[in-house]
């Protein structure tokens, strides 16, 4: 008797062992699905804390060039708003008198320029309204003429120097 003990014994030990071996079928199911979401956490903290370039593409090669002339008659005004502008980094290549000192408001003129985003960007810091801006081809060494209007106090680039 004691044989069939000895064997009963050893058969328990390995119908216990073999059944540590069934695994259910649902908790295969859950190490799969912990599984694929530790893949999908990993994936995307890896593309959450992935170093991106934000920087804008620049179109133009050249800056703008600008040219600035009084036309509202208010001595120095040119002067002011060409260290304002350079102060934006801008290019200012000659400042002078308009052909007249009547002009009411600011104008921008495209002088032929085909830069259109940093002509749109200079409306922005000067604070004119992009239907201000005029086409004039006229060979020129700028690309844009700006002429300063009486208007000129509530430009936003005549306070931009403190």
């Amino acid at each position: 008797m004691k044989s069939t003990s000895r064997g009963k014994s050893r058969r328990d030990k390995k119908s216990s062992w073999a059944a540590n071996l069934n695994i259910r079928p649902s908790t295969i199911a859950i190490y799969a699905i912990v599984f694929f979401n530790c893949v999908l956490i990993i994936s995307a903290g890896t593309k959450l804390f992935q170093k991106v370039d934000v920087s804008i593409e620049n179109r133009d090669e050249q800056p703008l060039k600008i040219e600035v002339q009084n036309g509202c008659g208010v001595n120095g005004i040119a002067t002011r708003i060409t260290n304002n502008l350079a102060y934006l980094n801008y290019q200012v290549v000659g400042k002078g008198n308009a052909d007249h000192w009547n002009y009411e408001q600011t104008i921008l003129i495209n002088l032929g320029s085909d830069k259109e985003k940093s002509i749109e960007n200079l409306c922005k810091d000067i604070g004119i309204h992009k239907n201000d801006v005029y086409l004039l081809r006229e060979k020129s060494d700028a690309d844009v003429r700006l002429i300063i209007g009486n208007d000129y106090q509530s430009l936003k680039i005549f306070d931009v120097l403190p």
